[in-house]
């Protein structure tokens, strides 16, 4: 009873942290967004340019499989950012004909936030705890991220 008490409690907390970080994030970047015309972003452009941020330079294509819409609807939201300073396009220097999706220093301003907040709970961790159990829960951590997270890696590697 007691194994499953505290599963359902790691559980709870993961969703929790997830959460909160997610709210955090996304207020604080809605919070930074300005509202001239030229260069004001929508929250699908938001989300956007977080999940190019994230896939690390991915093509136009990959992007497009990834967010299951049509090259031309890709294109549309590429170009659009793109023209507002959010984004900048590669080319391949293998082919030609394939560009990479970039973010500029602009965007790194606006999404920055998340590594901003987890260094203040680093801070806030390295003071409640001792060395000793911070190397177990970077032990922790580090395999949750490196092996546990697998159905991610995997959407990632098959279908981009």
């Amino acid at each position: 009873m007691k194994s499953i008490k505290k599963r359902e409690n790691i559980s709870l907390n993961l969703d929790e942290i997830y959460r909160k970080a997610k709210l955090y994030t996304y207020h604080r970047i809605f919070r930074k967004i300005t509202t001239k015309d030229e260069d004001s972003l929508t929250a699908l452009e938001v989300l956007s340019l977080d999940l190019i941020q994230g896939m690390n330079q991915p093509t136009q294509t990959e992007f497009a499989r990834y967010i299951n819409v049509s090259m031309p609807n890709a294109t549309y939201k590429i170009n659009s950012l793109e023209k507002k300073g959010y984004l900048t396009k590669i080319q391949s220097e293998e082919d030609g004909r394939i560009f990479y999706l970039q973010v500029t220093e602009k965007t790194k301003e606006l999404l920055g936030t998340s590594e901003r907040y987890t260094n203040i709970l680093y801070r806030r961790l390295k003071r409640e705890f001792s060395t000793d159990e911070l190397e177990v829960f970077e032990r922790v951590i580090n395999k949750v991220s490196s092996q546990f997270m697998r159905e991610v890696d995997r959407y990632l590697e098959v279908n981009i």
